[in-house]
C-alpha cells in the first residue's frame, strides 16, 4: 500500500469506530440483557455482530446504485452525512446517546425480549444511520480497489472490536464505572463532529467547483 492509501485506510477504520462507538453500544447492550443467562448474552452478542455484518456489507455493495437510482450526487450524500454525523457527535458530546441510533422506545422494547440480537442491538444500534452513511461515504471516495478493501477490512474490524466490547462489558462497567465510560464517549463524540465537518468541507468543496464550471 502506498502512504496515500494508508491514510485512506486509517480515515475508513476511525471514522467507523467513531461512529459505531463500540462503548456506546456494549453498555446499551448490558441493559437490554439485564438478567440474562451467559449462553444468552454471547447468543445475542453474536446474532447482532452479523445482523451488523450484513447489513453494512449490503449497503457497501449497493450504496452508489441506490444513490444513483435516486439521482444522488455523491457530494450531496457526503453534505447529509456530515450533518447527521455533527448530531450524533453533539450527543455523545453530552454522554447522550443519540435517537439517530436508538430511540428510549425501541430500547425499552429490547429490555422486554428475549432476543434482542437483530433489533435493536445489530440494527440500529450497531449498523446505524451513521454507519450505514460513513460506509457508503468512504465507498464513493475510494479511488483504487486497495481503497475499497480497506473500506471492508475497517467495517470486520470495527465489528470484531465491537464484539470484544460487548464480551467485556461488565467488566468495563465496574472498572470505569459510567463516569469513566461517559468520559470516553465524549472524546469519540468530538472525533465524530470533526468528521462530519470535514465530510460538510469535502462536499461543498466539489459542489462549488461543478457550480464554477458548469
Amino acid at each position: 500500500m502506498s502512504s496515500v492509501d494508508l491514510t485512506f485506510a486509517a480515515l475508513a477504520f476511525s471514522s467507523l469506530l467513531a461512529i459505531v462507538n463500540p462503548l456506546s453500544a456494549a453498555t446499551l447492550f448490558l441493559g437490554m440483557t439485564a438478567g440474562h443467562t451467559r449462553e444468552q448474552l454471547r447468543r445475542d452478542a453474536v446474532t447482532g455482530l452479523l445482523t451488523a455484518l450484513c447489513v453494512l456489507f449490503a449497503f457497501a455493495l449497493a450504496g452508489s446504485a441506490i444513490l444513483g437510482f435516486f439521482g444522488i450526487t455523491t457530494h450531496a450524500f457526503k453534505i447529509a452525512g456530515g450533518i447527521i454525523f455533527f448530531g450524533i457527535g453533539w450527543d455523545m458530546l453530552q454522554a447522550r446517546r443519540s435517537r439517530v441510533k436508538a430511540t428510549e422506545e425501541e430500547e425499552a422494547e429490547g429490555a422486554g425480549r428475549e432476543g434482542v440480537g437483530i433489533i435493536p442491538l445489530g440494527l440500529p444500534t450497531i449498523a446505524g444511520p451513521g454507519a450505514i452513511t460513513t460506509v457508503i461515504v468512504l465507498l464513493s471516495q475510494a479511488r483504487t480497489t486497495a481503497d475499497t478493501v480497506a473500506v471492508y477490512l475497517s467495517i470486520v474490524a470495527v465489528l470484531l472490536i465491537t464484539g470484544a466490547a460487548l464480551y467485556v462489558a461488565p467488566y468495563l462497567l465496574r472498572t470505569f464505572g459510567n463516569t469513566g465510560l461517559n468520559v470516553m464517549t465524549r472524546i469519540m463524540g468530538l472525533l465524530v463532529m470533526v468528521i462530519g465537518v470535514q465530510f460538510v468541507l469535502d462536499g461543498l468543496a466539489v459542489a462549488f467547483v461543478e457550480m464554477g464550471t458548469g
